[in-house]
């Protein structure tokens, strides 16, 4: 069975927000390596379908998000912080449209 959790990885105004919304699984990291330990292991929680970053740290850990991205479950959703989108999300989107297809797509 999939799981059917949610995990946030994020700053802290973000996790507070998906929190109040009924989010329990959530990180604040404080540096890439912190980053790089949560992602990794909410992605090693069968009980987690999808896990939700915000762009400024996906940016930190980009290279094990496309790693991890190769396997279809647990989703990694990639979402701008309160100080809006970085557009990390085109990056990483634009390299596994890459892998997929193997073209690049302009996005």
């Amino acid at each position: 069975m999939v799981g059917d959790k949610i995990a946030v990885i994020g700053d802290r105004d973000t996790v507070i927000g998906f929190r109040m919304a009924g989010v329990s699984e959530t990180a604040v990291p404080t540096g890439p390596d912190e980053t790089e330990d949560a992602l990794k292991h909410y992605f090693r929680d069968p009980d987690i379908g999808l896990i939700v970053i915000t762009e400024p740290l996906a940016k930190t850990v980009e290279k094990t998000i496309l790693e991890l991205s190769q396997v279809p479950v647990p989703v990694i959703m990639l979402i701008p912080d309160r100080n809006g989108s970085t557009g990390a999300y085109e990056s990483v989107l634009r390299e596994l449209v890459r892998r997929a297809v193997g073209l690049e797509i302009d996005i």
